[in-house]
């Protein structure tokens, strides 16, 4: 499949305020199955931006804007072709409970810290999807989900961006990223590595929750394929139509953006996320590239005031129309 996804991030501010710095992680993944074919990332105010790898191999880009500004506007394009994820739905070689691993990186994804927190509840409904002998390590995946399909509802507003494993338990409501942190911990109380994924879902004609914004699901390890996703949120594995951004222990290791602003402003955000099916690969692909946005900056006018400094393509542009 044959993916465009735009990912357009707006942060305004109650009053001007003097610097940004920010990473984000909004790169699809190169992978065996996904590859990322094109890549454009706009910041405004007109920023240099820099990037490097993280631990697990994520794209991390980063930006700091140094003069008085009132937003950032934020915009990443991306060209991406998926493959089939499917598998045979049960690996014989892949039983519970599953071996030890000897991969040292293995050890972080069974952890229970942060928002995958351990607590009496989870061990609880942990003990209720336990097999009781050998069993194929994907059913019991598959179990996983089915348990949190049957008996949480999905429902905004309930939690944050904050919220732990054991509030999710408390109200038994929750949105994506609740979903998967608790995927996550019942299969790491059951020894199974487990691991977050931030990404998009292109949903065509289909519905799907999670569809047209950010979306959240989890991957399990199988010795004998490899890391395996699966949504709990819409109860299905993760197929062709899923585009992954970013891996982590958890939330907290992989949101699109994150960092700190100076000044006495309270911040809102808009987020839009468009996916698209594209007939063939065009010829007019840039690989990776970064651009300006025209986002004002705002400077001293010496009287006590401030007036916008327009950025230096919005200028070219006037010039060019004035000619």
């Amino acid at each position: 499949m044959l993916v465009q996804v735009t990912h357009i991030t707006e942060l305004d501010y109650s009053a001007l305020i003097s610097e940004t710095v920010m990473e984000l992680r909004m790169a699809p993944r190169q992978e065996r199955l996904q590859h990322r074919l094109s890549f454009v990332l706009g910041i405004g105010p007109a920023s240099e931006v820099h990037s490097y790898f993280d631990w697990l191999g994520n794209t991390v880009h980063t930006f700091a804007i140094n003069q008085l500004h009132r937003s950032v506007k934020i915009s990443a394009v991306s060209v991406v072709q998926t493959y089939d994820r499917a598998r045979q739905p049960m690996q014989p070689a892949d039983m519970w409970p599953p071996s030890v691993p000897t991969d040292h990186s293995l050890f972080d994804m069974l952890r229970l810290d942060a928002p995958v927190m351990d607590c009496p509840a989870l061990t609880e409904l942990a003990q209720q999807i336990k097999p009781s002998g050998r069993e194929s390590l994907a059913r019991v995946a598959l179990n996983i989900m089915d348990k949190i399909h049957a008996e949480f509802v999905y429902e905004k507003g309930i939690t944050s961006a904050s919220s732990t494993i054991a509030e999710v338990l408390e109200h038994r409501r929750g949105v994506c990223q609740d979903f998967t942190h608790l995927m996550i911990g019942l299969a790491r109380k059951l020894h199974i590595p487990a691991r977050y994924v931030s990404g998009f879902i292109h949903a065509g004609n289909q519905q799907f929750r999670g569809a047209a914004e950010t979306h959240a699901w989890c991957e399990l390890y199988f010795p004998s394929s490899g890391w395996m996703g699966y949504d709990p949120t819409n109860n299905c594995e993760v197929k062709e139509n899923f585009v992954k951004m970013a891996v982590g222990r958890h939330y907290m290791d992989v949101p699109p953006h994150k960092g700190v602003y100076r000044g006495n402003a309270t911040e809102t955000m808009k987020v839009e996320v468009h996916t698209m099916d594209l007939p063939e690969i065009s010829g007019n692909l840039v690989g990776e590239k970064t651009s300006s946005l025209n986002v004002p900056i705002f400077g001293s006018t010496g009287r006590g005031g401030v007036v916008p400094w327009i950025l230096e393509e919005q200028v070219q542009q006037q010039q060019q129309q004035q000619q």
